[in-house]
């Protein structure tokens, strides 16, 4: 029996493969604004497409990941929402635009669960788990990204994850198409991540750039400090992300459950985890 989950409710549901497409749209548009799309994705203006399919790929693996859970949000389509956007936004003819007021997915995000989670598996997309004919994505070519600049900050954050998130849920990402900003698609997944921490007793760890650092401290993150990155051949060429925690109330300062007193003539015999 699988354990009890956050209820998912304001037009939050899981993501499927089917959404793949329409993450991936959601996300280029998005994490154009984030300086760490700008320093890893170099290239995106002439390249455009392997950002799409790039993002495609990222969100599809984990989708199929048991170790992952993954959800989107839908609002009202604005048919002139890539109006809103600096990012380059190719049309796909698979994703036939819907008319205005129809919902549609607008934010997602992803968290990994903490080692030995019993919920590895418990969110997984069923159909695409039977499904005999599994749509495959390749991930583009890549031509959109610096390697250089994406390894040097993808090995600062794996440092940083190993040094402070030990046994933590992680906080994978976030992101909401610009267009429906301002409306609190992204506090309402913020939250499903943090109820899922205190169901389970686990503290959650995010590294975020400014935008999202605002977010997560206004709900209740703690920062730990800064990770900055800069270019080996330009010193004035930057980025910067916050490493931030989450601990549940019903944590101990050192991360093991609380455990109140059952009985007060006896305080250090019976000991029961909230």
């Amino acid at each position: 029996m699988s354990p009890k989950a956050p209820p998912f409710c304001d037009n939050v549901r899981l993501a499927t493969i089917a959404d793949v497409p329409r993450i991936a749209v959601v996300a280029t548009a998005g994490f154009y604004y984030s300086p760490v799309f700008s320093w890893e994705r170099t290239y995106h203006k002439e390249y455009p497409r392997d950002t799409m399919m790039s993002y495609q790929k990222m969100f599809a693996d984990i989708i199929r990941d048991p170790q992952y859970v993954a959800l989107v949000i839908e609002d009202e389509y604005r048919h002139l929402e890539n109006n809103e956007t600096d990012a380059t936004i190719e049309a796909d003819i698979s994703l036939m635009p819907p008319k205005a007021g129809t919902k549609i997915i607008v934010g997602a995000a992803t968290w990994k669960f903490q080692p030995r989670s019993s919920r590895v598996g418990q969110f997984m997309d069923s159909k695409d788990m039977e499904s005999l004919e599994k749509p495959t994505f390749d991930g583009g070519l890549g031509r959109d990204k610096s390697e250089d600049h994406t390894e040097d900050l993808d090995c600062k954050c794996d440092e940083a994850e190993e040094k402070y998130f030990q046994g933590h849920q992680l906080m994978d990402m976030i992101v909401v198409h610009p267009a429906y900003w301002r409306r609190g698609n992204g506090t309402k997944l913020v939250k499903w991540g943090l109820e899922l921490a205190d169901l389970d007793r686990v503290k959650q760890g995010v590294i975020a750039a400014e935008m999202g650092e605002k977010l997560y401290l206004s709900m209740n993150y703690k920062k730990l400090y800064d990770i900055e990155v800069m270019d080996d051949e330009n010193s004035g060429n930057k980025v910067k992300v916050g490493v931030l925690q989450y601990t549940p109330s019903n944590l101990s300062p050192h991360g093991t459950p609380t455990k109140p007193r059952l009985w007060g003539w006896l305080p250090w015999l019976f000991w029961r985890a909230v």
